[in-house]
């Protein structure tokens, strides 16, 4: 914590990365992803891509930095769904470390840390929105 009561909360660093798509843009449509479901969006290209992770269950949307806290390399690196059959949980294609799907939280494997949650919003008409 700052030692300044008065200073502005300090950002996230993916906030930071130069392709994380800014606050308002559009990402995709909630019927474009299977329920339940994950979908990777990727911005930039190359080392500096800048991934994420939409997860839908029902009506809901989280997302989430495509990145495991412990190999630091993408959820959906080796490919294939990192999503569970029963759709509760995101697990690494590396290692197999298992994450809650609704807030990322660690469930099971060398998980001693969670996912970065990204803000998201559902709008009336469908679309999920950066926030």
């Amino acid at each position: 914590m700052s030692g300044n009561p008065f200073a502005p909360p300090e950002e996230p660093a993916w906030r930071r990365h130069p392709h994380a798509p800014a606050p308002g843009t559009a990402l995709a449509r909630i019927e474009e992803i299977e329920d339940p479901g994950v979908r990777v969006l990727s911005f930039g290209a190359g080392r500096r891509v800048f991934s994420m992770l939409l997860v839908r269950h029902g009506g809901t949307v989280r997302a989430f930095l495509d990145a495991c806290p412990h190999a630091f390399l993408p959820l959906t690196w080796r490919g294939g769904s990192v999503l569970s059959a029963d759709g509760r949980r995101l697990v690494c294609s590396n290692h197999f470390a298992e994450f809650d799907a609704a807030d990322g939280s660690p469930v099971s494997g060398p998980a001693d840390c969670g996912l970065d949650a990204l803000p998201v919003r559902l709008e009336a008409d469908g679309a999920i929105v950066m926030g």
